[in-house]
């Protein structure tokens, strides 16, 4: 099975593959140079690329292949926070017009509704042809498609336009002359050509026989369109890989090039990208390691934080939403611990303390890079103590001004004078059964949850029996 990869986990995942007997299919320099494997100019059978926030992986393909490559993955990994698109993507379907929702079209596909914009006169009744055009999540979303069918390929997409067109880095590429001549003796039977940038290095042959399977799947759209509702022309399956304990990744890839010490966390901020970059070539050059990694750390890791940093918390959930919590100013530093005070905004109850939140109330939240807790203690304008809550997420993330984390869902609060309650443990329960969180995460977020009982009962004595 061949596969291709881009971004900023390919070193550590062709590892992976290569190991497990996968080829790779059109590697980049660094690839080839890395593990001196065959430069092979085919078709991959799946393709993995970075996720726009870098935080993991997409994996395309049919539903066998992608499937097969994610369980390969996910047992090397471990640590995997894996969702599955509820659809697949680039499909067409006919579906039924059943509503109008600002303006747009409500279409039935029975399974799921899609939501078609820019198209106007459509009623109720009408019947649509349509494509899905992104990956879905969430049970229940509205699922954005499009009336312009396209057949997507990986050099390139049929489209409806009868028009030839390219990605735009294609423009300026040497074979740009080239493929706008080949599009013209092409027999193309009205449809359209969109280049993609992946036809740069692809050898001719490669790409006329692209252009004939396409074609083929352009014949079986216009003979099923004349079918009832349905699905008319399958898509690519399209899972999300999450990668919360990306050490694990740092320790794969450092056997295959020198790698410091959280090369995965520093590298999903794109202007960290050089002093990483150096720090490795240092590395390789000889110079001793634990010095470069302190370097690093206190030019953008935990090492830069001071007392009266300030700090913001993007919190992400099991299901893909993601919260920004209060930013807050870094009290105190013990023991690797910091200590930020956060100022306290809006109304209604505090999550699992049904005590309420007023003006001037402000948490003191404590946490540790790489631990698996995140203490919230709350308190009013003059100081009373309310509540503690303990987060029970993936190992924290701290670089520069930020802290990242994924939520798992369970947590432990405290009212005071009460014994500390464990909350929302079905909603863990629930995403493991779903094979989104798998079983070391489960059973990690399980040892965190007895410390946290402990912490928040420590906590609590402690703000009780502070002298008045």
């Amino acid at each position: 099975m061949k596969v291709y990869l881009r971004g900023i986990y390919s070193t550590a995942l062709t590892k992976i593959l290569l190991d497990e007997g996968f080829e790779i299919s059109y590697p980049s320099n660094p690839i080839l140079a890395r593990f001196k494997v065959k430069n092979l100019n085919v078709k991959p059978d799946a393709v993995i690329i970075e996720t726009s926030d870098k935080q993991g992986v997409l994996v395309r393909g049919s539903s066998e292949k992608a499937e097969k490559l994610v369980r390969v993955i996910v047992e090397r990994l471990k640590y995997v926070i894996v969702r599955k698109s509820i659809i697949t993507v680039g499909s067409v379907y006919k579906g039924l017009v059943v509503g109008d929702v600002n303006g747009n079209a409500l279409i039935n596909f029975d399974s799921f509704k899609g939501l078609l914009r820019g198209v106007g006169g459509l009623r109720n009744g009408d019947e649509v042809l349509v494509q899905t055009v992104q990956p879905i999540w969430r049970t229940g979303e509205l699922v954005p498609v499009k009336s312009n069918i396209a057949i997507d390929g990986f050099y390139m997409s049929l489209t409806q336009n009868d028009t030839v067109t390219f990605d735009d880095s294609m423009r300026k590429s040497p074979r740009f002359r080239e493929l706008l001549n080949l599009s013209s003796i092409l027999r193309r039977d009205g449809w359209g050509i969109r280049w993609k940038n992946t036809a740069a290095k692809a050898p001719v042959e490669e790409l006329i026989g692209e252009f004939e399977e396409l074609k083929g799947r352009a014949k079986l759209l216009r003979k099923d369109s004349l079918q009832p509702s349905g699905l008319v022309l399958e898509g690519e399956s399209v899972y999300r890989l999450d990668f919360p304990c990306k050490s694990l990744l740092d320790e794969l890839r450092s056997t295959v090039v020198p790698t410091v010490k959280g090369h995965h966390v520093y590298r999903c901020f794109r202007e960290f990208g050089a002093a990483v970059d150096l720090a490795e070539l240092m590395l390789a050059r000889g110079a001793d390691r634990s010095f470069i990694e302190d370097c690093l750390d206190r030019f953008i890791g935990f090492k830069s934080i001071e007392v009266g940093s300030r700090l913001e918390f993007e919190h992400r959930k099991l299901d893909g939403t993601i919260l920004k919590l209060n930013p807050g100013v870094v009290e105190a530093i013990d023991s690797d611990f910091l200590t930020v005070r956060r100022r306290i905004s809006g109304s209604g109850f505090y999550d699992g303390l049904e005590v309420a939140k007023e003006p001037g109330d402000y948490a003191l939240t404590r946490f540790k890079p790489g631990d698996w807790l995140i203490e919230h203690m709350y308190f009013s304008s003059r100081g009373e103590f309310k509540g503690v809550y303990v987060n029970i997420n993936t190992p924290v993330e701290v670089v520069k001004g930020l802290v990242r984390y994924v939520d798992l869902a369970v947590d432990v609060s405290a009212k005071p004078g009460e014994e500390p309650k464990v909350l929302d443990m079905d909603e863990l329960e629930e995403f493991y059964e779903k094979g989104v969180v798998q079983e070391p995460i489960f059973s990690s977020a399980l040892k965190a949850l007895e410390e946290a009982k402990l912490r928040a009962s420590v906590m609590q004595s402690r703000e009780l029996n502070k002298p008045l």
